[in-house]
């Protein structure tokens, strides 16, 4: 009777054991391009913008404003990895051309942004290396740049995700709900 109850153990064990790795599977997919569910939003008052981004990612924000920088960097990656899925710099509108240098030529093209015009073009960090290349999109409003750049699907949802904060809208809606 005790060998049987030793060989329940077993077995229970042993079919306990895939389940403590799938429990231990990590969020983050195989292919850093790809889309990831769960959405948080980040607000910002100040430069009148929100967009959403996936709970999975880090949300990383500096404040430079100081001359030479961009007014503020704001950096999505994932735990523990310096990729970023995207990285949203403000500049002055004097910044248009410094931040088109590294255009790659032919890839520039119009689109929208929250209904604003932006131009998107590709961008290569390493002239040797298909890799690097990325997306850039500049699109202006409120008397500044906003310059997204990354590259993948989840870049390609933020940036969607995006919208501008009218703060006279933003007022009128205040003012209707009071």
């Amino acid at each position: 009777m005790k060998k049987m109850n030793f060989r329940r153990a077993i077995y229970c064990l042993i079919s306990l054991v895939p389940l403590f790795f799938l429990g231990c599977e990590t969020l983050e997919p195989k292919d850093p391009k790809a889309s990831i569910p769960g959405l948080q939003q980040y607000y910002n008052e100040a430069l009148q913008f929100s967009l959403r981004y996936p709970r999975i990612l880090n949300l990383k924000v500096e404040d430079r404003a100081v001359a030479g920088e961009p007014d503020i960097v704001l950096r999505l990656e994932y735990p523990g990895n310096d990729y970023p899925i995207l990285e949203l710099a403000t500049y002055a509108p004097s910044w248009i051309e410094e931040v088109r240098k590294p255009l790659v030529h032919g890839t520039e093209r119009t689109l929208s942004v929250d209904t604003e015009r932006a131009i998107t073009f590709e961008i290569k960090n390493d002239p040797d290396d298909d890799e690097s290349t990325m997306k850039r999109i500049i699109v202006r409003n409120f008397g500044r740049i906003y310059v997204f750049t990354g590259k993948g699907k989840t870049f390609d949802e933020v940036v969607s995700s995006f919208d501008f904060i009218d703060p006279v809208l933003e007022g009128a809606e205040q003012d209707s709900s009071s």
